[in-house]
């Protein structure tokens, strides 16, 4: 019987350590205990939401993209499809427009440098777009867990105080993998036509910028990076402040 109860209240013990730690993951970027379960509830249900970017779907490249890819092509030769399977582009509420809002209200709540933000999304966004990798029928794939670790060290090793690591892990981590994975690698010539699915009568192909299913990488992202930065903040003890790791103003 007692295993019987544990087996039945293992999913709601999973469950609750998720919300837990997500929502621990938003108060250490300086966000009230009630708007991080708020950031959570909104991101976890905003996953589900795909804005269409184009309703009709698109076949083709469009003819300035493919000028600006001839202006290129004296550096480097791209050969690529100019056609493609049926591709309908959706931005995801969960996993794209919520971190972005999210990662503007750290910017301006927080003592966060625009200047050092900007730089390790860049250095997240490098790395990122290198390494994920278009398959077909299944989307752009990355391993989850190099975003996270990549943006929890830039946000110890640029941040100029404690108290702005987590933050900064944050910004670095949603931004830097949305640009990099998602939005830089859909742009680069012969993306589209590599996720085409194998069946030549297959529906049109739903792509979503920053949605990966119910809890999405971008998300993950977030709360890991911030989490992984306050574990190595404890560990090294890089200062002597030992109190909260709340940014918020004064």
């Amino acid at each position: 019987m007692i295993l019987l109860l544990l087996a039945a209240a293992a999913p709601l013990i999973v469950v609750y350590l998720f919300l837990r730690l997500t929502t621990e993951a938003f108060i250490h970027v300086g966000f009230s205990h009630w708007h991080a379960i708020l950031m959570v509830f909104g991101s976890v249900m905003g996953s589900v939401v795909n804005i269409p970017l184009n309703p009709i779907p698109v076949t083709a490249y469009p003819l300035i993209f493919l000028e600006i890819v001839d202006v290129f092509s004296a550096l480097m030769t791209f050969t690529f499809p100019t056609t493609f399977h049926p591709v309908t582009l959706t931005v995801n509420l969960g996993g794209c427009i919520i971190p972005m809002i999210v990662s503007v209200a750290i910017l301006v709540r927080c003592h966060v440098s625009a200047r050092r933000a900007a730089l390790g999304i860049l250095i997240v966004a490098l790395v990122t777009y290198h390494m994920a990798i278009p398959v077909a029928d299944e989307g752009i794939l990355l391993p989850i867990y190099v975003p996270p670790t990549l943006a929890a060290v830039c946000g110890l090793t640029l941040a100029r105080r404690l108290q702005t690591a987590p933050a900064l892990a944050y910004i670095s981590g949603t931004m830097g993998t949305l640009l990099g994975a998602d939005i830089l690698r859909l742009l680069t010539p012969g993306t589209l036509p590599t996720l085409a699915p194998p069946e030549e009568n297959a529906a049109p192909l739903v792509l979503s910028i920053g949605g990966a299913g119910v809890i999405d990488g971008i998300f993950l992202t977030g709360v890991f990076a911030v989490l992984m930065a306050v574990l190595m903040v404890h560990l090294f003890h890089r200062s002597g402040d030992t109190g909260s790791y709340s940014c918020i103003d004064p």
